[in-house]
């Protein structure tokens, strides 16, 4: 079977055209996670997960004991399955490889193997898997389903959205499309969720700007990079509207701070990176950024004239800050403000 997208591979689950062997890897450790369950709950309902279903973590793989349980026949159910976890194949030996191979050859028609990968790297290089997750890869797409998860764009889950919207029989606009794939932060999964509930809201109507500020959830990482780029670029009106925002959201103050900081991280790491000739993906991978890659594609597009110093400065503020709301009896709201105001200047 082919190497599949998203798209495809929902459609054959849906359609229940089940492989006997799937391989997940990528950037997109949600979706992942998500079809992942999605699959597993589609085979072997929970009710029937206690006789029918068997996990294994790749850190401490027990081979016999995953090929005993590939083989078992489903009880009360119409399948057996079984996942691994963050397998690295690098820490398989020659013979190990081959004993695996083989296992997964001889499956009944009735067990599937789901190996899924959210916690290890399993690349050499940017685009590509070690040798021996490689031939794994390769095995599994000849005798099952691979689906790579790359991550999104805010373009791509703009379509996503619009899309999903589409079906739902309702309107939205690109603009609003894109401004709600920036808010759900690149996390695909979330924005699943919340344009099926705006979707709901609206009941076949339009969804706009002021819908999705009514009704998402607020997420800090998103919000604090809004936050850090109004600052960066002096716009104290927008900058204390969102510390306002999150406050009623009766976020904490800490909280708040370390996440501003680590957006300005980001933009500092972009602006450097801009310096040197580097996009945002070689930025992204030589900081290990992973999913959190499109938080260094926001830094990218907003920090375009923003000096180096002003950022330096402003991290030098977050840093004392840091170190006056722990020490200190002040209120840290106070503190925090004060601090919004000295980066302003």
């Amino acid at each position: 079977m082919p190497l599949v997208n998203e798209t495809n591979l929902a459609r054959d689950i849906r359609n229940n055209e089940i492989a006997n062997v799937y391989y997940f890897y990528g950037k997109d450790i949600a979706m992942i996670e998500g079809y992942t369950k999605k699959l597993i709950k589609k085979l072997v309902p929970p009710e029937e997960q206690a006789m029918n279903y068997q996990s294994f973590e790749g850190k401490s793989f027990d081979l016999s004991a995953f090929a005993d349980n590939c083989e078992v026949y489903p009880m009360f159910s119409d399948w057996v399955v079984v996942s691994v976890n963050d397998l690295n194949a690098d820490s398989l030996s020659a013979d190990d490889m081959k004993f695996l191979m083989n296992s997964l050859s001889n499956l009944p028609e009735t067990t599937v193997v789901i190996f899924y990968a959210t916690g290890v790297d399993l690349y050499k290089n940017k685009k590509s898997l070690t040798d021996k997750n490689e031939k794994l890869r390769k095995f599994c797409e000849t005798n099952g389903v691979v689906c790579e998860f790359a991550l999104k764009t805010v373009n791509d889950i703009a379509k996503t959205i619009s899309t999903r919207v589409a079906k739902n029989s309702c309107v939205i606009s690109k603009a609003t499309a894109a401004y709600l794939a920036e808010k759900c932060n690149g996390d695909t999964v979330f924005a699943n969720s919340e344009t099926d509930k705006l979707c709901s809201y609206v009941d076949g109507g339009e969804i706009t700007n002021e819908v999705v500020d009514l009704l998402c959830v607020k997420k800090l990482d998103a919000d604090s990079f809004r936050f850090a780029s109004a600052i960066a670029k002096g716009d104290s009106e927008r900058a204390f509207q969102i510390l306002d925002e999150l406050y009623t959201l009766q976020t904490d103050s800490f909280a708040i701070l370390s996440a501003v900081s680590m957006s300005f991280v980001d933009i500092y790491r972009a602006c450097v990176g801009k310096s040197k000739g580097k996009n945002h993906n070689d930025v992204a991978a030589d900081f290990e950024y992973k999913n959190r890659a499109f938080a260094m594609n926001n830094a990218y597009r907003d920090s375009s004239g923003i000096l180096l110093k002003r950022i330096r400065k402003c991290m030098s503020v977050l840093s004392e800050t840091d170190i006056a709301m722990k020490s200190l009896r002040t209120n840290k709201r106070l503190l925090l403000e004060e601090a919004v105001v000295k980066m302003l200047n």
